[in-house]
């Protein structure tokens, strides 16, 4: 569940553009968290797809189409009507053959704010079809570099391109947004909408108070001038030391722009039940420019307490990168041209030789669209996903003929996207769905909030509930009253319980049909490897569908290790494009073979390959290490002396930390080892409290960090008596090298599991751990 509100730096990043330096002689230097222009104005030639279902040679270079607004336009009187009109209106092919470039005039008018320095911001606002997408720009200008923000969305219920978190439009560097028009203004000839978009200098006054807020200042500083800007009166008397602002109005006529090609929009479609779903298309980059008269479709599906993402230029479908979530699900650029091309030297690259329509959606009870939030539920939103395919081909859909089908009529599609939207993957056993690639995702909910039924994950808890009550979810009561209760009480009702049960895949994996390629988090402190091992061992057990299983560096937490996987993003998303190419494409090539059954990164980010799966039998074949100890006491009490998290915000406050309040046991395998899988512990014990249980983890002695990031919850009965437990611990993925050793630590507590009633003591004995060696290396 991509929840990144875990503070307001994340929120605000995808809102605004803001540069330190001076502007450049294109136009005015400012940054975003989307970087990368939308669209370009030519497409470089590359080859097309072996197979018939694609066709196509060359590639055809095709210029955008530029707006030169008039100055005082008016909009046009009819398009309120026109979002009444039925969207069935073709977006024909024909024409696209015979113009490479159209010019239209529209109407934009600009007005700008009062302020005490006239005239410093210029402006020349446009609106360009470039490769299916309709890019905006305010054509500002100032001696002082500018920062952008949307003070009115378009009127007619298009949207401003933005994501993967929230709705708020992103900028590029030279001011560069998506407008996305609503279906029914696309298809009417007489449709326009309007927006108004604000340009505001940034002034040395500005910068240096950026700074005083470190890393959160670029992001922060720009989103309060924007508030203050918009705020009479004040605005004015602070330009002189804040900078000036201009205000420009863009009235758009889509379906002149458009003059027939494939183009972007949104469209509110009526799920099963009625509610409005909010879905968002951007055809392939080949479709646009005319080399294939349709495209195979890619669901790339987002995260929870998260917006559809409608930037076409992201590169990676997660908010965060490898630091925090780990971005291997593609963005809408990469599926759109089919290609990959890192910006390091020395990089992965990848050129598919196609392209995919992408379509993005607001989940039901989220953002945009209607009804009440059920957690994945797949007689709910699984339910709604299955409408979006129908509604591909239906004739509701403006786009209906750019949707490449089989024989049979059903639309060639593929599935992407991370934790929320890698469980709806799992959730949605449609037969139509030709491929899925669910990353961070879940197999029971039970066992990645609640392990053992005893103690409820409130460090996560916490963040899912303020998520959804930051957004604005409408959720179902039911969900949030368990969250409530097991953040106060560590527990869950019976009830709570089985709502959980009902929702995520689970026996559902039983009927998967579609080739999966799952990818986990090795440092996920929410959805632990754990659930990718019992989905995969379903899939493999009963069905007879390819499954291929990538560990990577991130996850719900932070990939902490000194030396991080060099591009394992770019790996993951060439890795997700080959896997869409082979099974949803049908490139007779077959890319994806090449991906390893199981792949997987240590802790020095070094990646190995197996051709057995971590639960296949033989994958662990050499005798475990184990090692003994005698034990001791441990006093019990919340936080203190327990596995708390460090600073390092926003998700390492879940992550597992060395304990001061531990029972240690020295562990030193042999040089060469590799530990890939779940260790097993084992302990007598006996004691007295409160407490339902205590913490296990293992600690690298080099780097003083928890494997996986994880504490285990340890079950216990502290009534006076004798127990023994015996317990898996977290998975983990490591190789002994020179020096190397770890550290058992059992303790009172860990932040991620915190519950503050939980006090005793425990008398501990005969300890046992158990570590698998893959292989010695």
């Amino acid at each position: 569940m991509a929840v990144g509100l875990g503070v307001g730096a994340a929120v605000f990043a995808s809102a605004q553009a803001f540069a330190e330096g001076p502007p450049s002689d294109s136009g005015p230097t400012t940054t975003t968290g989307a970087s990368v222009k939308a669209g370009a104005s030519a497409a470089t030639a590359k080859h097309s797809r072996q197979n018939g279902r694609i066709g196509g040679a060359t590639k055809v270079g095709t210029n955008g189409s530029r707006v030169s607004p008039t100055v005082g336009g008016a909009g046009n009187p009819a398009g309120s009507a026109a979002r009444k009109a039925n969207p069935t209106a073709a977006l024909g092919l024909t024409a696209l053959r015979q113009q490479t470039a159209t010019t239209s005039p529209q109407a934009a008018a600009v007005a700008t704010s009062a302020a005490l320095k006239a005239n410093s911001i210029t402006t020349n606002p446009t609106v360009t079809w470039t490769e299916g997408i309709l890019v905006g720009n305010a054509g500002a200008t100032s001696d002082l570099p500018l920062a952008y923000s949307v003070v009115r969305k378009p009127n007619e219920g298009g949207k401003l391109g933005g994501g993967p978190l929230l709705p708020l439009t992103n900028f590029a560097a030279n001011g560069d947004f998506t407008y996305v028009p609503y279906a029914t203004v696309l298809t009417d000839p007489t449709g326009s909408e309007s927006f108004k978009i604000m340009a505001f200098e940034i002034t040395k006054f500005d910068q240096n108070i950026a700074k005083l807020f470190g890393e959160l200042g670029p992001v922060l500083v720009p989103t309060m001038l924007g508030l203050i800007h918009r705020i009479p009166i004040v605005g004015t008397l602070l330009s002189p030391i804040i900078g000036a602002s201009t205000v420009v109005d863009f009235t758009v006529n889509p379906n002149e722009l458009a003059a027939g090609r494939p183009t972007d929009f949104t469209y509110k479609m009526p799920s099963f039940d009625g509610t409005l779903i909010s879905v968002n298309y951007f055809p392939a980059v080949n479709l646009a420019n005319g080399t294939v008269d349709s495209a195979p479709t890619v669901l790339a599906a987002s995260g929870l307490a998260c917006a559809a993402n409608t930037d076409p230029t992201t590169l990676y479908g997660q908010l965060f990168p490898s630091k925090q979530f780990g971005s291997l699900t593609p963005g809408i650029k990469p599926l759109r041209t089919d290609s990959y091309h890192s910006p390091l030297l020395g990089g992965p690259s990848y050129d598919g030789g196609g392209g995919y329509n992408v379509i993005t959606w607001d989940p039901r009870g989220e953002f945009a669209s209607g009804g009440q939030l059920q957690i994945d539920n797949p007689f709910y939103e699984g339910r709604d996903v299955s409408e979006i395919i129908s509604w591909l081909t239906g004739s509701t859909n403006p786009a209906q003929d750019q949707v490449l089908t089989d024989p049979t009529g059903d639309p060639l599609v593929g599935m992407t996207g991370g934790s929320y939207g890698g469980g709806i993957q799992l959730t949605t056993v449609d037969p139509r769905i030709d491929a899925i690639i669910p990353e961070i995702g879940w197999n029971s909910l039970i066992s990645s909030l609640y392990p053992n039924r005893n103690q409820f994950k409130t460090g996560f808890g916490t963040i899912l509930a303020a998520a959804l009550a930051f957004t604005g979810a409408r959720i179902n009561p039911l969900i949030y009253a368990g969250i409530f209760t097991g953040v106060v009480t560590g527990k869950l009702t019976t009830t709570q319980q089985t709502v959980l049960e009902t929702v995520g895949p689970t026996s559902l994996l039983s009927k998967e049909q579609a080739p999966t390629l799952q990818m986990q988090g090795i440092d996920d402190t929410l959805f632990l490897l754990q659930e990718s091992v019992d989905a995969g061992q379903t899939i493999v057990d009963d069905t007879t569908v390819p499954y291929k299983l990538f560990w990577f560096c991130g996850g719900h937490g932070t990939c902490s290790i000194p030396n991080k996987p060099f591009e394992q993003d770019g790996i993951g998303v060439i890795q997700n494009l080959q896997w869409l190419d082979q099974y949803v494409a049908g490139d007779p090539l077959n890319p994806a073979d090449g991906i390893p059954n199981f792949q997987w990164y240590d802790q020095d980010g070094i990646g190995y390959s197996s051709d057995l799966l971590p639960f296949e039998d033989g994958f662990n074949p050499l005798p475990s290490y184990t090692t003994t100890d005698n034990g001791g006491f441990l006093g019990i009490w919340p936080y203190f002396g327990g596995s708390n998290a460090k600073t390092d915000l926003p998700f390492s406050i879940t992550n597992a930390a060395k304990a001061r309040n531990a029972l240690n046991v020295s562990a030193t395998p042999a040089l060469g080892s590799q530990i890939v899988g779940a260790p097993t512990l084992s302990f007598d014990y006996s004691g007295l409290g409160t407490s339902r249980t205590v913490y296990a983890q293992l600690v690298d002695d080099t780097t003083g960090l928890v494997l996986s990031n994880n504490s285990t919850p340890i079950p216990v009965v502290l009534d006076g008596r004798k127990h023994t437990v015996e317990i898996p611990m977290a998975n983990i993925a490591y190789t002994v090298d020179t020096g190397d050793s770890l550290t058992l630590q059992i303790t009172s507590s860990a932040l991620n599991y915190e519950n503050f009633t939980a006090y005793g003591f425990i008398n501990i004995s005969d300890i046992n751990l158990a570590l698998p060696i893959h292989a010695i290396v």
